[in-house]
This record gives structure tokens, sequence and C-alpha cells, in this order.
């Protein structure tokens, strides 16, 4: 199960308590020995978290610990080093302030197409088509034409990596350096994302790291077999996806899926969600995945017949 940003602690809590009456919690050590070792078990769960946001170290850490849960900690190094936030932050920050329309005019500069034809795509659809220099181009374009200020920063610092990193129960694994799309990227963009981002978190916590988390995550639109021969050649072990459904003995262990909560979910709306796994995918990314499949065919979207494509 993966989360990213947690509204309370006691939300959270109350999460953990759901999922806890149906699964037993298992250690990424566990799901490595299960994948490699020939350990077998059954009506298990691994906790993670993508990316590194305050409400991480402040709300959701202190409930772990309490709970006695293990649960592995995604992070861009190239992000929370530099003490900057992710795209998506910056996204966020922009449509509160400037709203959509103003986002989707400056993609369609980007693509050299008019406002009219990026209207009836979402932006994190149209985003998520972009390179991660082109996305950064439409967010500083928008900043400046809006004239705003700077979005605050949402996530910890490297000294509380550090010290993060020192917890028994938490592992900290790699997601890349500064969270493109991978699939949009060339052949050596992707492997330098991949790469340097193990070697610089490495260096960072002081420890080895051998897990990997792909951003946003959905195999044949953000990652395929090239980042997974990138990530076995770099030393990865398990690397995960968002595609949703349960992990057994089949499952590739460099796309392996998960299942993600968010803040509006009640107790109810969380059983409801286990039970529905199987076609969970379906119905939470659906209309995405159609939007970006759709703009990759567009033959003069940049991009489209980039080398390096792996679906």
């Amino acid at each position: 199960m993966t989360f990213h940003v947690v509204p309370s602690a006691a939300w959270f809590r109350r999460a953990l308590q759901t999922l806890g009456r149906v699964y037993r919690f298992i250690s990424v050590d566990d799901l490595r020995a299960y994948f490699y070792e020939g350990r077998r078990f059954n009506g298990c769960c691994h906790i993670c978290f993508d990316d590194g946001e305050r409400s991480f170290h402040d709300l959701a850490l202190p409930v772990l610990e309490d709970l006695a849960v293990p649960a592995t900690l995604f992070v861009s190094p190239g992000v929370l080093g530099g003490e900057r936030n992710y795209w998506f932050q910056e996204v966020r920050y922009l449509r509160k302030q400037a709203g959509d329309a103003a986002i989707k005019h400056e993609i369609a500069g980007v693509l050299g197409w008019n406002d009219a034809r990026v209207a009836p795509f979402s932006v994190n659809s149209l985003l998520k088509s972009l390179r991660l220099a082109e996305i950064w181009h439409v967010i500083d374009a928008t900043r400046q034409r809006h004239r705003l200020p700077a979005a605050p920063l949402y996530n910890i610092n490297p000294d509380e990596l550090r010290a993060l990193a020192k917890r028994e129960l938490l592992t900290i694994g790699a997601h890349t350096m500064t969270h493109p799309i991978l699939q949009n990227e060339t052949d050596d963009e992707s492997a330098r994302q991949i790469r340097e981002s193990i070697e610089a978190l490495a260096g960072l916590i002081g420890r080895q790291v051998d897990t990997f988390a792909y951003p946003n995550g959905a195999a044949g639109l953000d990652f395929g077999w090239r980042e997974q021969e990138t990530l076995a050649a770099s030393g990865i072990k398990l690397a995960f996806a968002t595609d949703t459904g349960f992990f057994g003995q089949e499952s590739n262990p460099f796309s392996i899926p998960r299942a993600a909560l968010e803040s509006g979910d009640t107790s109810t709306r969380i059983r409801s969600k286990l039970l529905l796994i199987p076609a969970w995918e379906r119905v939470r990314a659906g209309k995405e995945g159609r939007e970006r499949r759709q703009l990759r065919q567009q033959k003069d979207l940049p991009g489209s017949s980039r080398p390096g494509r792996s679906d």
C-alpha cells in the first residue's frame, strides 16, 4: 500500500488499523526474501511512502513506530538534496494560484499547439506526456507570466533524511534523481536518473540502496523493460510500480504492484478498495491513461517518436 501525504496522525492511525484487520504487516526484507530466498506467506502487506513530503516525517512516522509497522520511504535525492520541490508540487501550487487554463496555455506553447487543442485534456495528462525539462519550462513560464511568488517547500531536508535512515523500522529507497516520467526521456537520461539516484542516495544516507519506486509508476506509460534492465544492472532487487494488484510467486520483482490510499479515504472506503483491488486500476487511472495514450499517438507531440521508448 502506498501513501504520499497524510492529513493527520489520527487518520493515518485509523488507516493502518483498518489494514491491520485484514493483513499482517511485513518489512521490505521479508519481501526481498519472498522473491529471492523462497520464503512464502499469504495475507501480508508492505507499507510504502513516496516522495518525502513533510507529513511523513511529522505525522506518519510517529504512528508507524507506535504501532511497530515497518515501511519504505522512496525519495529523489536531487530534489531533497537541493531543498526544492517536486515538479508536481509546484504544479499543485500553480493550479491554486493561476488556474488550469493558465498552465494549459504554456503547455500549448511547448507543444506548438493552440489553446483549443489542449483544452480537452487534463493538466496532469498533458504534463505527464512531456519531458521533465519541458515540464519545468511550463512551470517557470506560468510563474513569470502571472508574477507569482515561489511556492513553499513541502519536503523534508537532507539532515532529516539522514536521521530517518537510522530508524529501525524504516528503509529508504530511490525514486530517480528529480522525478521525471522515465519513459518520456531518452535512453541516456532514463539511465542517468536511475543510476545517479541510487548512488547519490547511498552517499546521503551512508548505506546501500537496493529498492526503487518508479515515478508515477504505470507500466507501459511510465516505465518498461529499458528501466528494469538499468535497475537490475545497478544492483536494485525490488522495484515498485503503481499498477494495482496483489503480488505473488508469478510477480516480477521489478514491477511490484501497489495500491494507494488517499486523505479522503474513510475506513469504510479503505475496506471497499481492498475488495476491489483487482479492478481498482481501471477505475483509478482509466481516464488519465486513455488521455496519455491519445496524446502519445499525436504525431507532432514532442517525443512521440523518441528513441528509448519501451512500450
